[in-house]
């Protein structure tokens, strides 16, 4: 993990992102919030894109898998700052280090797909 990486900046879009993978109806008032949090972090829209595939999206993917039964409330910033941050703590090497790029680069599971559009689309 970078030691440049600001913690207490990055921690409210880590939780704003990662409502992208919860298991209930997102609402209108849900994306509101979602973007309120993402636009009051500063960071331009590539900066999100890249928050969201290579450290929210690795940790809390598996959420929305078929053999998943889902959180449906979604997570505390601390479960999910303490999430991210080992992920990101974790130095993967050989074998592991190739799955794990391929796991953050895959594709966005469908439901996340769709909200992360929506939320584009408010962010613009």
């Amino acid at each position: 993990m970078s030691e440049s990486l600001n913690i207490e900046r990055r921690a409210p879009v880590w939780e704003a992102l990662s409502e992208l993978f919860v298991g209930k109806e997102l609402h209108d008032y849900d994306y509101a919030a979602i973007t309120k949090a993402l636009r009051e972090s500063g960071y331009s829209l590539d900066e999100l894109e890249h928050v969201l595939y290579q450290e929210v999206a690795p940790v809390f993917r598996s959420n929305l898998s078929p053999l998943a039964v889902p959180e449906m409330e979604g997570w505390s910033q601390d479960a999910v700052t303490t999430e991210v941050r080992a992920y990101l703590k974790h130095k993967p090497r050989g074998l592991s280090h190739v799955l794990r790029r391929l796991v953050s680069t895959k594709a966005l599971p469908e439901l996340a797909s769709e909200r992360w559009t929506k939320v584009r689309t408010l962010l613009l």
